[in-house]
């Protein structure tokens, strides 16, 4: 039987030109793509109460969390410092919801960017509201308007992790990020790390819950090594 991935949406927050409401729940199709091409069956699950999460998780053998928003600093119990851009406090509450909910269960999680971000704050950790003030960031850790698919700047894995066995010891990677890991949550190790420190990678203790902080839904079709991220995932589910 084919393993079905929930990915958890993204909503608009603000009307558009084409969608005169915000109530507009999506995902990005090159996360669809990356799970479709590791043969499991992706499945959109919309943003709803957290009080569902733990229904929402039984219906699948696995989550993904995709990049967005910065997360809520209250959430980890700091108030926002004015460098803080676009939150959703909704989407926040729910994420985590369904990460406890996955890990109580044993179903293995995949963080992308935000969604890295979010795992750390579901299991007890916080996260730097912004890398370059309170982190000490060198790097451009935001791309933009370089092109989404090409790598800008270099992470180092730590050896033997799930990383380094399936990308090697150093690779470089996109970047559209200001906010980031400083406290790793329970049992969660760091596994990556760009040249400035800034975390990259991570991986629970029992290698079920993994995340990224860079975007290998965007470079997979350019560059097939980053496939590698959603097979990986996918043997997990299995």
């Amino acid at each position: 039987m084919t393993s079905k991935i929930g990915i958890a949406s993204n909503h608009l927050i603000h009307p558009t030109e084409r969608f005169g409401t915000n109530f507009v729940d999506y995902i990005q199709r090159d996360y669809v793509t990356g799970l479709r091409q590791a043969d499991v069956l992706p499945f959109v699950l919309p943003l709803g109460d957290p009080k569902d999460a733990k229904a929402y998780i039984e219906s699948v053998d696995g989550l993904l969390l995709s990049g967005g928003q910065g997360v809520t600093p209250i959430l980890y119990g700091e108030e926002p410092l004015a460098e803080v851009a676009e939150t959703d406090i909704y989407r926040d509450q729910f994420e985590i919801a369904l990460v406890k909910a996955a890990q109580e269960a044993g179903k293995p999680v995949l963080g992308i960017c935000r969604g890295m971000q979010v795992i750390n704050v579901a299991l007890g950790g916080n996260l730097y509201q912004d890398i370059y003030k309170q982190a000490g960031a060198t790097e451009k850790h935001n791309q933009y308007p370089t092109s989404w698919e090409i790598p800008t700047h270099h992470v180092t894995t730590t050896s033997g992790s799930w990383l380094n066995q399936i990308l090697g010891e150093r690779f470089a990677v996109n970047s559209f990020h200001h906010q980031g890991i400083h406290q790793p949550g329970k049992d969660l190790t760091v596994v990556a790390q760009s040249d400035d420190h800034v975390v990259e990678g991570i991986e629970s203790a029992n290698g079920k819950i993994i995340g990224v902080e860079f975007h290998p839904e965007m470079m997979r079709a350019v560059h097939p090594e980053f496939q590698k991220i959603f097979d990986y995932f996918a043997e997990l589910v299995k």
